[in-house]
């Protein structure tokens, strides 16, 4: 048998109870453009939309979503980011965006903050940070402290907490075992 080749996770669906309220939402508020929009062979009317040219849709938005669910099916919607700088940035565009109730978060090994979009769905903005320690991990965050202290912060508090690896370290593990995976099960 052939090795089988690497996932990569680029998109997600989701359905929507206001479909118009949502895609102006991640527009306005995410930054997210639309890239095609139409009619599924189910009916639906859905919106692809993205913010990378190399993607030609990271969310898709459908209507249809029944408004009597019993809880959210989204857990969560997440973000990755490319540098602390850029979740900072985020962090002021969302209180000026007038988001509530949003969430900051050390995971150790990224940093995140986390509020809903307008139908409750949480979404995670993160960025993955310089160092690894086990989760689950939830300390403290203020992204408004400067961007040398937050990595002060949390490279002691990682150091502090059992198995402390850099992330090119904790990558390179990784690498390790899925390669005995790979072999295990005779890829």
């Amino acid at each position: 048998m052939s090795a089988l080749p690497k996932i990569n996770f680029t998109h997600s669906g989701v359905f929507c109870e206001d479909l118009d309220r949502m895609v102006d939402f991640y527009c306005r508020t995410l930054g997210f453009i639309v890239s095609d929009k139409g009619v599924a062979s189910t009916g639906h009317r859905l919106f692809f939309m993205t913010q990378n040219p190399e993607l030609h849709h990271q969310v898709v938005l459908f209507d249809g979503k029944p408004v009597d669910l019993p809880f959210n099916p989204i857990n969560q919607l997440s973000f990755l980011l490319d540098s602390l700088d850029d979740l900072k940035t985020y962090y002021q565009f969302a209180k000026k965006s007038g988001i509530e109730g949003i969430a900051q978060v050390d995971h150790g090994n990224a940093w995140s903050m986390y509020f809903k979009d307008p139908e409750g769905n949480p979404i995670e903005m993160y960025v993955d940070a310089p160092f690894y320690t086990a989760q689950p991990c939830k300390e403290p965050l203020d992204l408004e402290m400067p961007t040398e202290a937050i990595l002060a912060q949390t490279e002691a508090m990682c150091k502090r907490r059992p198995g402390f690896q850099t992330r090119e370290q904790w990558k390179e593990s990784i690498r390790a075992k899925i390669e005995e995976q790979r072999v295990r099960i005779g890829l």
